[in-house]
């Protein structure tokens, strides 16, 4: 049967919040008001026998979107407020769709019994895994309050990271479209005229020229063929990505390439590295905190590399040796890996590590985008250089001619 969430306004004059559960809405305002209460607002969040409605359609809500739902989750914690009344309060604050429903579901979730970590883990696309730990341990005789607000710092910190590199690639890809629609005009729209007038007039063509004409008969006369063969390239590549195989060559070769290899390895590790210092100051045990971690990789490599450690670690072995072992793992996290576990203080030793690796990626993106936009000027004006050529040569020709 329905659960529907109700808002009304008791004989006394008071706003209160209420659960009722009944065969349909209507049903509900009736009920509400045989209790000569004035209903403000009924909304649906669950059944009682625990199917929740699908979520709603529209994007899935961004990292900001979700670590302040998270931070919001701390302060009404902290503040005393009932969890599901909290949460039923922050669905509808909220204007993502699916993060909206998502919170309704996990009320209700909550509402009939189940734990907290337990409504996080069934909404994997929206809470990351290391959530439903965070939640799980302070479940078991933590502070849910400290360990949301842990979690919402943690996910503000890898949305800082994320923004300042889509910030720092902004321009470069901006200078890379505006290349490619300047190319295509030049080759499909402008080119072509020049064209007819130099086979008019018979002017000597070179072979810069000719290899233009040939791109834009190319591009003018088979667009039909061009257009659906780079859709199914660039679709044929996002298949081969989802296959496991084709992750873990992607996944691979983003680690190998020169310099870009290295900012993705400190993003991945940065990200992993944070992860574990987390859970680990939350009280999470190595071997679970290397897995969880190793799902928060978002690099095939790197999280084989995890799991395989974490294999080791519940053998009986040293974190700093498994990760050794792995291969994957710089000098420097081995190191502060070893301090950590000789002085007990592993968390503290892996967010100094997080830190360093966020400064040195911020310095890298900026330095690497400071040598790109120049590149990216250069090669557009040598590109718009090589068509402007190609089409004053023949005028020449026909002007020495016509001299």
């Amino acid at each position: 049967m329905p659960i529907y969430v109700c808002r009304t306004i008791a004989p006394s004059g008071t706003l209160k919040q209420s659960r009722v559960e009944a065969p349909s809405e209507a049903d509900a305002r009736a009920l509400l008001r045989g209790r000569a209460e004035v209903v403000v607002q009924v909304k649906e969040v669950g059944t009682s026998e625990g199917v929740r409605p699908r979520a709603k359609g529209g994007r899935r809500p961004s990292p900001d979107e979700v670590s302040s739902v998270v931070r919001q989750m701390s302060i009404i914690i902290r503040a005393g407020v009932p969890l599901v009344e909290g949460l039923v309060s922050l669905a509808e604050q909220t204007r993502s769709p699916a993060l909206r429903t998502c919170l309704e579901q996990i009320a209700a979730d909550v509402s009939h019994g189940s734990a907290l970590s337990d409504s996080f883990a069934r909404h994997p696309r929206i809470f990351p895994s290391l959530a439903a730990e965070m939640a799980r341990v302070a479940e078991a005789g933590g502070n849910l309050s400290d360990s949301m607000a842990k979690l919402a710092q943690h996910m503000e910190s890898g949305a800082e990271i994320r923004r300042k590199v889509r910030s720092a690639l902004a321009y470069p890809i901006v200078v890379v479209c505006i290349s490619i629609i300047t190319v295509v005009v030049l080759v499909t729209f402008i080119l072509p005229r020049f064209m007819q007038l130099f086979a008019k007039m018979g002017a000597k063509v070179p072979w810069t020229t000719k290899f233009l004409m040939a791109a834009s008969h190319a591009l003018v006369g088979h667009w039909y063929l061009i257009l659906p063969g780079a859709v199914l390239v660039v679709h044929l590549i996002r298949r081969f990505a989802l296959t496991p195989a084709g992750r873990r060559r992607l996944d691979a070769l983003a680690l190998r390439l020169p310099v870009v290899g290295d900012i993705v390895s400190k993003i991945v590790l940065s990200r992993v590295l944070a992860s574990m210092a987390t859970l680990l100051a939350s009280g999470v045990p190595m071997v679970q905190a290397l897995e969880t971690s190793a799902s928060a990789a978002d690099n095939q490599v790197v999280k084989e590399a995890l799991l395989a450690a974490r294999r080791q670690v519940a053998e009986g072995m040293a974190t700093s040796q498994s990760l050794r072992a792995s291969g994957m793992f710089p000098p420097l996290v081995l190191q502060m890996v070893t301090s950590g576990e000789k002085t007990g203080e592993l968390p503290t030793m892996l967010e100094h590590v997080c830190a360093l690796y966020n400064q040195e990626t911020d310095a890298k993106v900026k330095s690497l985008t400071s040598v790109i936009e120049p590149i990216l000027i250069v090669f557009l004006g040598m590109v718009v250089g090589f068509i402007a050529i190609s089409v004053i040569l023949p005028i020449y020709s026909l002007v020495t001619g016509v001299k």
